[in-house]
C-alpha cells in the first residue's frame, strides 16, 4: 500500500522539464525509481567523506544522470550570492552545496522533486533513533540530542514534522527560487502519505522500517541497507583550513578548529556577518 501511495504522489509531478534531486539514500531513491523517465541530478565534493556518488549510481545506471562537483571557487564566486538568496534560520552549512546543485539544475530543467519528508515520516535522524532507544546510523555515536529536543517518541516525531521539514521546506524553497526553479517534495505534499505514515506505532516510524519494506526488490539491497547514510556531507572546514583559510578566516575573524568539524558557530558567524572577538 504505502508503494502505490509514494507512485501516486511521485508520477502527478512527472513532466517535461522535471528532474530528481538524487543522494546515496532511501528516499531521493524512492522518488528517482518512480519517476524514471526524468533526469537524475546529485551534488558532490572531492573527497570520499564528501561523495555519495558511488550509492547513486546504483539508482543512476542507465539514466541521464549530471554529477555536480562543488569546489573552494565555487565557494569564494557564491557565498554572498547564497546570503542574499535566504533568511534566518540559515540552518546548516550543507544549504550552501543545495545552492549550488540548484544553481546547475537550473540550466537544465524548470522543476526538480526531491525526497524530503521520508526522514521525517519514517524516522531517517539519529535523534530520532537516540529517543526510541534504537541503533544511530554510523558516525553518529557520539551524536548528543539538542537541548529542549523532545524525550518521547511521539513528540519527537511530531517536533519533526511540524518544525523541522516546514524549516527545510523553506530552504529548499529559497536556494531553489534564487535560480528560477521549482522544487517539490512529493512525500511531504501527499495527505495520503502522512495518514498512513502517522497510522502506523511510532516504534515503526523509527530507522525507515516501513519505507525500507516497500521499497524491498525495487531499490538496490546496498541502499537499503546503509547504515552509514551521510546527508549532504560538506568539506567547509577544511577547506577553511585549507585553501579558503585567507578568505573564511577575512570574513568571520578566526578560523574554524579542525577537530569540531560538527561545530556551526563559524557557520553561522559567515551567514550572520559577524567579526569574532580574537
Amino acid at each position: 500500500m504505502l508503494r502505490d501511495l509514494i507512485e501516486t504522489a511521485v508520477r502527478q509531478h512527472v513532466a517535461p522539464d522535471t528532474g530528481v534531486l538524487l543522494s546515496g539514500g532511501v528516499d531521493s531513491s524512492t522518488v528517482a525509481f518512480f519517476a524514471s523517465e526524468l533526469p537524475l541530478f546529485t551534488g558532490y565534493y572531492e573527497g570520499a567523506a564528501y561523495d555519495e556518488r558511488p550509492w547513486a549510481a546504483l539508482v543512476a545506471k542507465g539514466r541521464v544522470w549530471h554529477e555536480i562537483l562543488i569546489t573552494p571557487d565555487d565557494f569564494v564566486d557564491n557565498i554572498d550570492g547564497f546570503l542574499e538568496a535566504v533568511k534566518p534560520p540559515y540552518e546548516g552549512p550543507g544549504a550552501f552545496g543545495q545552492y549550488m546543485v540548484a544553481k546547475y539544475v537550473s540550466q537544465h530543467v524548470s522543476t526538480v522533486l526531491s525526497g524530503e519528508g521520508g526522514d521525517e515520516l519514517f524516522g531517517g535522524y539519529a535523534r530520532l533513533h537516540i529517543v526510541a532507544d534504537v541503533p544511530v546510523p554510523v558516525g553518529f555515536e557520539d551524536y548528543v540530542l539538542p537541548p529542549d529536543y523532545p524525550d518521547t517518541l511521539e513528540e519527537a516525531l511530531e517536533w519533526e514534522w511540524e518544525f523541522n521539514l516546514p524549516a527545510l521546506l523553506a530552504l529548499d524553497a529559497q536556494v531553489t527560487s534564487a535560480w528560477g526553479l521549482n522544487a517539490v517534495a512529493p512525500m511531504a505534499e501527499s495527505a495520503a502519505i502522512y495518514e498512513y505514515a502517522t497510522s502506523l506505532p511510532a516504534d515503526m516510524r523509527v530507522g525507515k522500517v516501513a519505507l525500507k519494506a516497500a521499497m524491498r526488490g525495487r531499490l538496490p539491497d546496498a541502499i537499503l541497507e546503509r547504515k552509514d547514510k551521510r546527508g549532504f556531507p560538506v568539506p567547509y572546514v577544511e577547506w577553511a583550513n585549507g585553501p579558503l583559510k585567507d578568505f573564511i578566516g577575512g570574513r568571520i575573524g578566526y578560523t574554524p578548529d579542525p577537530d569540531k568539524p560538527w561545530d556551526r558557530k563559524w557557520w553561522h558567524d559567515m551567514c550572520q556577518g559577524q567579526q569574532a572577538l580574537v
